[in-house]
C-alpha cells in the first residue's frame, strides 16, 4: 500500500513551509536543494548501494553462539576476538 501523498500536495506543503521561513534561511534551503539534486544526478538509481537480502527473523537463532561471549572491555574483547 503506497501512502505517499500526490506530488502536487507535497509541493504545496513545501511552498507553504518555504513561505513561513525568514528570508535569511532561504540560502540554506537553496544549498540543501542543490545538494539533493547533485546526489540524484550522481546516483540516479533508487537501488541501495549494497545488496539487501531480506531474511526471516528465524535466522537469528542460527547466529547465536557464532561470536564468543565477550566481557565488556572493548580493548580486551577486541584482542580476544582477533587473537592479538
Amino acid at each position: 500500500m503506497n501512502t505517499q501523498a500526490p506530488a502536487h500536495v507535497i509541493q504545496t506543503r513545501i511552498i507553504t513551509l518555504l513561505n513561513d521561513l525568514p528570508p535569511e534561511s532561504l540560502t540554506v534551503v537553496e544549498q540543501f536543494v542543490r545538494f539533493l539534486r547533485d546526489q540524484a544526478r550522481r546516483h540516479p538509481s533508487a537501488e541501495p548501494a549494497h545488496p539487501v537480502v531480506p531474511l526471516p527473523a528465524s535466522v537469528l537463532g542460527t547466529l547465536i553462539g557464532l561470536v564468543p561471549p565477550l566481557g565488556g572491555d572493548a580493548l580486551a574483547d577486541t584482542e580476544a576476538l582477533y587473537g592479538d
